[in-house]
């Protein structure tokens, strides 16, 4: 990708690997003004959404609550072995937490 800036993407569910970190997710593009999918959705692996936000995406979850509250942005999180993730950003909220979207595996 060479740049992302100005696209925005939507994670309807993830992959949970055995460190505890997001491996995967199920997005799709949607464009922002209409909020309609610009494509299907596909698998992706953590890293490929590390890039996408290093290129100037904007990454959302979409949780399956019938609320409309705010979604959240994922961020990248650097670990102190260099290694990079993806983490909802902002403090734990009640319902809005990695530990609450679909999972692939289910």
């Amino acid at each position: 990708m060479a740049s992302e800036s100005g696209r925005f993407f939507e994670v309807s569910k993830v992959r949970i690997g055995p460190d505890g970190h997001v491996s995967d997710v199920l997005w799709a593009e949607v464009d922002a003004k209409s909020d309609r999918a610009v494509g299907a959705r596909v698998l992706a692996t953590a890293a490929e959404v590390v890039d996408a936000i290093h290129d100037g995406a904007q990454v959302e979850a979409v949780f399956l609550a019938g609320d409309r509250l705010p979604e959240r942005s994922f961020v990248i999180v650097l670990h102190e072995d260099g290694r990079e993730c993806i983490a909802l950003d902002g403090p734990p909220s009640p319902g809005r937490n990695v530990a609450d979207l679909s999972r692939l595996d289910d």
